[in-house]
Protein backbone atom coordinates (compact mmCIF):
# COMPACT_ATOMS: atom_id res chain seq x y z
CA UNK A 1 0.00 0.00 0.00
CA UNK A 2 1.42 3.38 -1.00
CA UNK A 3 1.66 5.96 1.75
CA UNK A 4 0.22 9.31 0.61
CA UNK A 5 2.58 12.27 0.73
CA UNK A 6 2.44 14.22 3.93
CA UNK A 7 2.11 17.95 3.92
CA UNK A 8 4.76 20.12 5.61
CA UNK A 9 2.35 20.74 8.50
CA UNK A 10 1.77 17.01 8.89
CA UNK A 11 5.50 16.34 9.12
CA UNK A 12 5.95 19.07 11.71
CA UNK A 13 2.65 18.49 13.49
CA UNK A 14 2.44 22.07 14.72
CA UNK A 15 0.72 25.00 13.02
CA UNK A 16 2.77 28.12 13.63
CA UNK A 17 1.83 31.76 13.75
CA UNK A 18 4.22 33.55 11.36
CA UNK A 19 6.63 35.84 13.17
CA UNK A 20 5.74 34.52 16.64
CA UNK A 21 8.06 32.93 19.20
CA UNK A 22 6.95 29.45 18.19
CA UNK A 23 8.06 30.09 14.61
CA UNK A 24 11.43 31.40 15.80
CA UNK A 25 11.93 28.30 17.95
CA UNK A 26 10.90 26.07 15.05
CA UNK A 27 13.36 27.73 12.68
CA UNK A 28 16.16 27.49 15.24
CA UNK A 29 15.51 23.79 15.85
CA UNK A 30 15.30 22.88 12.16
CA UNK A 31 18.45 24.85 11.41
CA UNK A 32 20.24 23.07 14.25
CA UNK A 33 18.98 19.72 12.97
CA UNK A 34 20.44 20.40 9.52
CA UNK A 35 23.78 21.41 11.04
CA UNK A 36 23.85 18.34 13.26
CA UNK A 37 23.11 16.00 10.37
CA UNK A 38 25.57 17.71 8.06
CA UNK A 39 28.44 17.67 10.56
CA UNK A 40 27.91 14.35 12.35
CA UNK A 41 25.63 12.19 10.20
CA UNK A 42 22.60 10.12 11.07
CA UNK A 43 24.16 7.89 13.73
CA UNK A 44 25.02 10.85 15.96
CA UNK A 45 21.78 12.70 15.24
CA UNK A 46 19.52 13.11 18.27
CA UNK A 47 16.85 15.30 19.80
CA UNK A 48 19.11 16.29 22.68
CA UNK A 49 22.06 17.27 20.48
CA UNK A 50 19.74 19.29 18.26
CA UNK A 51 18.12 21.00 21.26
CA UNK A 52 21.51 21.87 22.74
CA UNK A 53 22.66 23.41 19.48
CA UNK A 54 19.41 25.36 19.09
CA UNK A 55 19.45 26.55 22.70
CA UNK A 56 16.05 25.12 23.60
CA UNK A 57 14.70 22.59 26.08
CA UNK A 58 14.89 19.01 24.70
CA UNK A 59 11.26 18.55 25.72
CA UNK A 60 10.28 21.19 23.16
CA UNK A 61 11.94 19.20 20.40
CA UNK A 62 10.49 15.86 21.53
CA UNK A 63 6.99 17.35 21.76
CA UNK A 64 6.97 18.75 18.23
CA UNK A 65 8.98 16.02 16.54
CA UNK A 66 8.44 12.72 18.39
CA UNK A 67 10.93 10.78 16.25
CA UNK A 68 14.33 11.43 14.69
CA UNK A 69 12.90 10.68 11.27
CA UNK A 70 10.25 13.38 11.47
CA UNK A 71 12.75 15.93 12.77
CA UNK A 72 15.32 15.14 10.07
CA UNK A 73 12.91 15.16 7.15
CA UNK A 74 11.07 18.27 8.30
CA UNK A 75 14.45 20.03 8.45
CA UNK A 76 15.18 18.93 4.89
CA UNK A 77 11.68 19.81 3.72
CA UNK A 78 12.05 23.39 4.95
CA UNK A 79 15.37 23.65 3.14
CA UNK A 80 13.85 22.36 -0.08
CA UNK A 81 11.05 24.93 0.04
CA UNK A 82 13.44 27.84 0.48
CA UNK A 83 16.44 26.69 -1.56
CA UNK A 84 14.58 25.07 -4.49
CA UNK A 85 11.42 27.08 -5.15
CA UNK A 86 9.08 26.07 -7.96
CA UNK A 87 9.15 28.99 -10.46
CA UNK A 88 6.26 30.25 -12.55
CA UNK A 89 7.69 32.44 -15.34
CA UNK A 90 4.95 31.76 -17.88
CA UNK A 91 7.18 29.56 -20.06
CA UNK A 92 7.89 25.90 -19.38
CA UNK A 93 11.50 25.87 -20.57
CA UNK A 94 12.34 28.87 -18.40
CA UNK A 95 10.61 27.31 -15.38
CA UNK A 96 12.50 24.05 -15.75
CA UNK A 97 15.86 25.76 -16.28
CA UNK A 98 15.44 27.92 -13.18
CA UNK A 99 14.36 24.89 -11.19
CA UNK A 100 17.39 22.93 -12.38
CA UNK A 101 19.77 25.74 -11.48
CA UNK A 102 18.28 25.90 -7.97
CA UNK A 103 18.80 22.16 -7.60
CA UNK A 104 22.39 22.56 -8.80
CA UNK A 105 23.02 25.29 -6.24
CA UNK A 106 21.91 22.98 -3.44
CA UNK A 107 23.88 19.98 -4.72
CA UNK A 108 26.93 22.17 -5.25
CA UNK A 109 26.96 23.25 -1.61
CA UNK A 110 29.24 20.78 0.19
CA UNK A 111 27.48 21.25 3.51
CA UNK A 112 24.04 20.62 2.07
CA UNK A 113 25.34 17.69 0.05
CA UNK A 114 26.58 16.08 3.28
CA UNK A 115 23.07 16.47 4.64
CA UNK A 116 21.61 14.59 1.67
CA UNK A 117 24.28 11.92 2.03
CA UNK A 118 23.39 11.49 5.70
CA UNK A 119 19.76 10.93 4.89
CA UNK A 120 20.59 8.58 2.01
CA UNK A 121 22.69 6.44 4.33
CA UNK A 122 20.01 6.52 7.01
CA UNK A 123 17.34 5.45 4.55
CA UNK A 124 19.33 2.31 3.75
CA UNK A 125 19.20 1.29 7.41
CA UNK A 126 16.54 -0.98 8.83
CA UNK A 127 14.19 1.84 9.82
CA UNK A 128 10.76 1.56 8.26
CA UNK A 129 9.56 4.88 9.65
CA UNK A 130 12.51 6.77 8.25
CA UNK A 131 12.10 5.22 4.82
CA UNK A 132 8.39 6.06 4.87
CA UNK A 133 9.04 9.64 5.93
CA UNK A 134 11.80 10.20 3.36
CA UNK A 135 9.55 8.70 0.70
CA UNK A 136 6.80 11.11 1.73
CA UNK A 137 9.25 14.00 1.47
CA UNK A 138 10.28 13.13 -2.08
CA UNK A 139 6.68 12.44 -3.12
CA UNK A 140 5.70 15.89 -1.93
CA UNK A 141 8.60 17.55 -3.73
CA UNK A 142 7.73 15.78 -7.00
CA UNK A 143 4.09 16.77 -6.57
CA UNK A 144 5.07 20.42 -6.12
CA UNK A 145 7.48 20.40 -9.09
CA UNK A 146 4.87 18.70 -11.27
CA UNK A 147 2.91 21.96 -11.21
CA UNK A 148 5.38 23.33 -13.79
CA UNK A 149 4.49 20.51 -16.18
CA UNK A 150 0.77 20.88 -15.58
CA UNK A 151 0.96 24.58 -16.42
CA UNK A 152 2.90 23.72 -19.58
CA UNK A 153 0.11 21.35 -20.64
CA UNK A 154 -2.51 24.04 -19.98
CA UNK A 155 -0.57 26.52 -22.18
CA UNK A 156 -0.26 23.96 -24.97
CA UNK A 157 3.51 23.59 -24.62
CA UNK A 158 3.15 19.87 -23.90
CA UNK A 159 0.64 17.28 -25.04
CA UNK A 160 -2.27 16.37 -22.79
CA UNK A 161 -1.49 13.44 -20.55
CA UNK A 162 2.22 14.27 -20.22
CA UNK A 163 3.78 12.30 -17.35
CA UNK A 164 4.63 15.15 -14.99
CA UNK A 165 6.45 13.05 -12.39
CA UNK A 166 8.41 11.19 -15.06
CA UNK A 167 9.51 14.43 -16.71
CA UNK A 168 10.73 15.90 -13.42
CA UNK A 169 12.57 12.68 -12.61
CA UNK A 170 14.37 12.70 -15.97
CA UNK A 171 15.15 16.39 -15.50
CA UNK A 172 16.88 16.15 -12.12
CA UNK A 173 18.27 12.60 -12.10
CA UNK A 174 21.51 13.45 -13.97
CA UNK A 175 22.33 16.13 -11.40
CA UNK A 176 21.70 13.85 -8.42
CA UNK A 177 23.72 11.05 -10.05
CA UNK A 178 26.74 13.29 -10.51
CA UNK A 179 26.45 14.88 -7.08
CA UNK A 180 25.85 11.71 -5.07
CA UNK A 181 27.57 9.00 -7.12
CA UNK A 182 29.98 9.94 -9.91
CA UNK A 183 31.30 13.25 -8.48
CA UNK A 184 31.48 14.73 -11.99
CA UNK A 185 31.02 18.52 -12.31
CA UNK A 186 27.54 20.05 -12.31
CA UNK A 187 28.36 22.35 -15.20
CA UNK A 188 26.22 24.31 -17.64
CA UNK A 189 26.49 21.61 -20.29
CA UNK A 190 24.80 19.21 -17.88
CA UNK A 191 22.02 21.74 -17.26
CA UNK A 192 21.45 22.14 -21.01
CA UNK A 193 21.55 18.43 -21.81
CA UNK A 194 19.25 17.53 -18.91
CA UNK A 195 16.76 20.22 -19.92
CA UNK A 196 16.84 19.31 -23.63
CA UNK A 197 16.46 15.60 -22.92
CA UNK A 198 13.52 16.08 -20.52
CA UNK A 199 11.70 18.42 -22.93
CA UNK A 200 12.34 16.17 -25.92
CA UNK A 201 10.91 13.15 -24.13
CA UNK A 202 7.98 15.19 -22.80
CA UNK A 203 6.95 16.37 -26.27
CA UNK A 204 6.90 12.91 -27.86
Amino acid sequence: MTTPPRSPSALDGVRERPGGRSERVRSAVLGAAREQLSEHGWDAFSHRATARRAGVDPATVYRRWPTRARLAVDALLELAHTAVPVPDTGALADDLERFLRSVRAVLGDARLLRLLHALSIATAADDDELRETVSAFWSLRFEQAAAMIERGVERGELPAGADAHGIIERLVSPLYFRALISAEPLDDSLIRSSLDSALRDARR
